[in-house]
């Protein structure tokens, strides 16, 4: 609870990612239709991360913090096309055409240096989320599109991959100095500036020689970072050239233990974490994951874990929030009509044959729905269709699995299994019918599908998923859950056959095997499963099991922790000064 004595907290989240509101995708759709809403709101919203930092924000100004986000203004967003004959089509469309016409103007132009000494003029728009005000940047020669790569350079580019290398840069310093000079232009001195994921590096302003180093302005400013993922690639390391293109001050940076001694390169994220007030990760698990890397261990101490939570009213559906008055038989004719009214959408949509509908009708509706990389396990389909028997024990198992996510214009192995599972569907009329291919997944189509599914699965080789909000979306409806132990899993799933005394189950695990989840271990859940929705009492007491994870998976839970992270932050001694660039 906030302290009515107390001046509230001002908190500003700097993301690459913040997805948009339902209001204003309700007013692109209003004004511009399906296909135009659909590009805005994959533009700005990869992963779980858009729609998290989206919850986020409107929940802590719902509860007094005074909470501004900033993020960017992508021109363009890739959207990717499955067709049933066994082709990925990815596309670049725009996005910022409507977005300009959708937005307000918050009447500011910035002039931000860049690392090269050039200046680049940023356009302000902004939009209320909720309680919050978020801040879009706009500067269409730099913000093209969110974590671009060689395949948005220009035709003739002689080094693509350098052009891409250099735009993310770019994209870093401009969102981080962008966010610095729009605060001192609003003069809003913050209590917490919160980097989300290593791109926002440049809004601490001690990490940089220029002009924001030592700015007095910030002052009383706390940073904290906030990390998403447990992967290498989010974690780059710089090399003494791009330390000094980007004007790096290392001055507070010392080498991981066991490191060369003459090793000059350096780990951006244990640089941030050297620097920054505070630092956690968003599960229980992940800030173990992050305490044990190499490159962070010795700094373990200083990282913390508040496990995600997401939104209630974005992602519950109405018919779900009085559950508890509910009979069994009432509770399971909410799920078939929302399973229905979901059925019907997905038929209309993607424009499935005119029998389909009936042939899946009373089969138990499974959502594969998240980003998709190698390390998300999306190959394990794969082997179900390819392997005689596996594939008759998953036709056997009576399930419909919904496929759906991201992928990223460059990620050659996530394309490729996509690429190997379509045309193994195309092959087979059979395996059309149970799998459906859910075009451009986003954040405005999301919370119809997860309200009227069965189950979701939550699939992620061992300490490769950061929390998976995704189960948490599902669990807020009642669905169960098919995972492996990782993220934040563990803190609100009961897996079947691991129940304590008083406890009911709410999902399936897959077990690692040196690691790894696999197909065997997944056919094995889709078997519980069915054998679950075979038995109404078993199947509502499951359901009421996985709703009443509300309290751990809600953002409220996740607010309150953060607000204790806050008052533990502000009570500790003074930063210690950080030496002034040379």
């Amino acid at each position: 609870m906030v302290d009515a004595q107390k001046p509230a907290l001002s908190v500003v989240e700097v993301a690459m990612e913040i997805a948009f509101p339902p209001d204003l995708l309700e007013a692109a759709r209003v004004r511009f239709g399906v296909r135009p809403t659909r590009d805005v709101a994959m533009s700005t919203s990869v992963g779980g991360i858009g729609p998290l930092l989206r919850d986020r924000l409107v929940e802590q100004a719902a509860k007094g913090l005074q909470t501004v986000g900033v993020t960017l203004l992508y021109d363009t967003t890739w959207i990717q096309s499955w067709f049933e004959w066994g082709q990925l089509h990815l596309e670049k469309r725009p996005a910022g055409i409507y977005l300009r016409e959708l937005l307000k103007d918050s009447g500011l132009t910035l002039s931000v240096t860049m690392y090269d000494g050039s200046t680049v003029s940023v356009k302000v728009w902004q939009w209320d989320f909720g309680k919050a005000r978020v801040y879009f940047l706009d500067a269409p020669s730099i913000t093209q599109v969110v974590y671009p790569s060689e395949e948005d350079a220009p035709p003739h580019t002689p080094n693509p991959g350098a052009w891409g290398e250099d735009l993310r840069y770019q994209q870093s310093w401009l969102i981080g100095r962008g966010a610095l000079t729009l605060l001192k232009t609003l003069n809003l001195t913050p209590d917490f500036v919160v980097l989300s994921e290593t791109p926002t590096f440049f809004a601490h302003p001690r990490v940089a020689k220029d002009e924001f180093h030592d700015d007095p302005f910030f002052e009383k400013t706390r940073f904290v970072f906030n990390d998403h993922t447990p992967m290498e690639y989010a974690h780059p390391t710089w090399s003494k050239a791009v330390q000094e293109k980007l004007k790096l001050d290392t001055s507070a940076y010392t080498p991981p233990p066991g490191a060369p001694k003459n090793h000059t390169d350096v780990d951006v994220t244990r640089l941030l974490i050297t620097i920054a007030d505070g630092v956690f990760g968003v599960s229980e698990k992940h800030g173990r994951v992050m305490r044990a890397m190499p490159s962070l261990k010795d700094l373990g101490d200083k990282i913390e874990s508040i496990t995600n939570g997401v939104s209630i009213e974005f992602w519950q559906a109405p018919e779900y929030r009085n559950a508890a008055a509910l009979s069994d038989e009432a509770l399971l004719a909410v799920l078939e009509r929302k399973k229905t009214e979901l059925l019907d959408w997905i038929w209309r949509s993607y424009g499935l044959w005119h029998t389909w509908k009936e042939q899946v009708r009373g089969k138990a509706v499974v959502l594969w729905t998240r980003r998709i990389t190698g390390y998300k396990r999306l190959d394990l389909m794969q082997t179900l269709c390819s392997d005689p028997v596996l594939k008759k024990q998953f036709l056997d198992s009576n399930i419909v699995l919904l496929l759906g996510g991201r992928i990223h214009q460059h990620d050659d192995q996530a394309q490729t299994m996509v690429y190997t599972l379509l045309d193994t569907i195309s092959q087979d009329r059979i395996l059309q019918e149970r799998l459906v291919i859910l075009d451009n997944f986003n954040v405005w189509s999301a919370p119809r599908i997860f309200q009227g599914a069965d189950a979701a699965i939550m699939l992620a080789d061992d300490g490769r998923e950061a929390s998976a909000t995704g189960f948490m979306k599902a669990q807020l409806n009642g669905d169960l859950i098919i995972a492996a132990q990782d993220g934040a899993i563990p803190e609100s799933v009961i897996f079947a056959g691991q129940e304590k005394a008083g406890q009911t189950a709410n999902g399936f695990e897959v077990p690692y095997v040196n690691g790894h989840p696999s197909a065997e271990g997944l056919m094995r859940a889709f078997k519980a499963l069915q054998q679950i929705m075979q038995n109404p009492a078993r199947h509502a007491a499951m359901k009421r099991a996985a709703l009443a994870a509300q309290p751990q998976v809600s953002i409220e839970r996740t607010i309150r922790d953060t607000q204790a992270f806050y008052e533990r932050i502000l009570t500790k001694p003074g930063r210690v000064p950080t030496p002034s660039p040379s």
